[in-house]
């Protein structure tokens, strides 16, 4: 389900069914539409927002972890993790699906890393940057030919990646690690990794682009880890000016 909260009041919603396992959700830059990735279903759900309505699931490759939407609003990129085989959890090089939303028609597939759990585009809209937390690395990608560039290698288990509103960096949480490394996008240059608590899970900029919000899980997950986890854990970072 997806739920809304008036953020004005803190107020839930009336929720909204979706697919199986949503794992990730982008709004369009309009924000009239909202599109969930669903996991088990292998689909990406829309949901127009003014009357909570969800549309027709869009078929994609298996195991959508991760969804991001081009500034201009026409098309979104999936990650797909490709990896579960009845019932076993085989790593393999993941695939960034475009959707055109005008249509919910399909793109070609793009390659990137083992296991794409996070994807980001630059403000500008020419460049998507995915994840591959089983490799380590980050992957360019060119949208304007679906072309994917060199990886760049990060820290441990990238899973959570953020980009500065300049365009400038990315910010990459290394979940095994317990560290953000930013990484210069120009050159593909990544810096000395700064520490956080372990467990880094979701990384978000503030708009002036001057602070990242890094959460951590402060536990790296296990069958027998899970039900005694400790609270999460916020943490600010200052980030420094690109000018």
């Amino acid at each position: 389900m997806v739920t809304p909260i008036s953020l004005a009041t803190g107020i839930p919603g009336t929720p909204i069914t979706v697919g199986k396992f949503p794992s990730s959700i982008a709004i369009t830059p309009d924000g009239t539409t909202a599109y969930v990735a669903n996991y088990f279903d292998s689909t990406v759900t829309p949901i127009r927002l003014a009357t909570g309505t969800p549309g027709t699931p869009i078929t994609v490759a298996r195991g959508p972890a991760a969804i991001a939407i081009t500034p201009d609003g026409h098309t979104a990129y999936v990650t797909s993790i490709l990896t579960v085989t009845s019932g076993i959890f085989i790593p393999r090089p993941g695939e960034v699906t475009p959707i055109r939303l005008a249509t919910g028609t399909l793109g070609r597939p793009i390659q990137v890393g083992r296991v794409p759990s996070a994807i980001a585009i630059t403000p500008d809209g020419a460049t998507a940057w995915v994840t591959g937390q089983d490799d380590g690395t980050i992957t360019p990608i060119r949208l304007a030919t679906g072309t994917p560039g060199t990886p760049v290698t990060v820290g441990s288990n990238p899973t959570a990646i953020a980009i500065t509103p300049d365009g400038a960096t990315a910010y990459v949480a290394d979940f095994a690690d317990g560290a953000v490394t930013p990484v210069g996008l120009a050159a593909g240059t990544p810096r000395t990794p700064i520490k956080v608590p372990l467990g880094p899970r979701a990384i978000a900029i503030t708009p002036d682009g001057k602070t990242a919000y890094v959460a951590s899980w402060l536990v790296v997950p296990s069958l027998r880890s899970l039900p005694t986890a400790p609270p999460g854990m916020v943490t600010p970072i200052c980030l420094p000016s690109s000018k």
